[in-house]
């Protein structure tokens, strides 16, 4: 399981890095939101991040379980759910659209799916 969920993680990460960096205002937009240029700037500076996320899961799909694998699942799954967290508070806050909804879906989906590939 962990082999897939890290190939299908770091190819959705390789997208949002190109997005963010080469087409920062659409992302936004995606979700009901005006981007102004401190967003198109942070989404241009986290863009790398998401390289970094895909690299990692790339290189170590093939890792049997081991404690670097759990640090690893934990991190990735802290973070997705720290993004899903963030745009349903935006959601309940009325900044975003019910868009940002399916994305928050997707990122708690990813998020258990890398929790339960830890050893817990």
């Amino acid at each position: 399981m962990f082999r897939i969920i890290s190939i299908l993680t770091a190819l959705i990460c390789v997208v949002l890095f190109a997005l963010l960096l080469l087409s920062p205002v659409s992302y936004p937009g995606t979700y009901g939101v005006n981007a102004d240029a401190g967003a198109l700037f942070m989404g241009r500076r986290a863009s790398p991040m998401f390289l970094g996320f895909a690299v990692m899961l790339w290189l170590a799909r093939d890792t049997g379980p081991s404690v670097l694998r759990d640090a690893l699942c934990w991190g990735i799954a802290a973070a997705f759910a720290g993004v899903a967290l963030t745009g349903t508070f935006e959601y309940l806050r009325g900044l975003a659209n019910a868009v940002i909804l399916a994305a928050a879906a997707g990122e708690l989906l990813i998020a258990a799916l890398f929790v339960r590939a830890a050893k817990v």
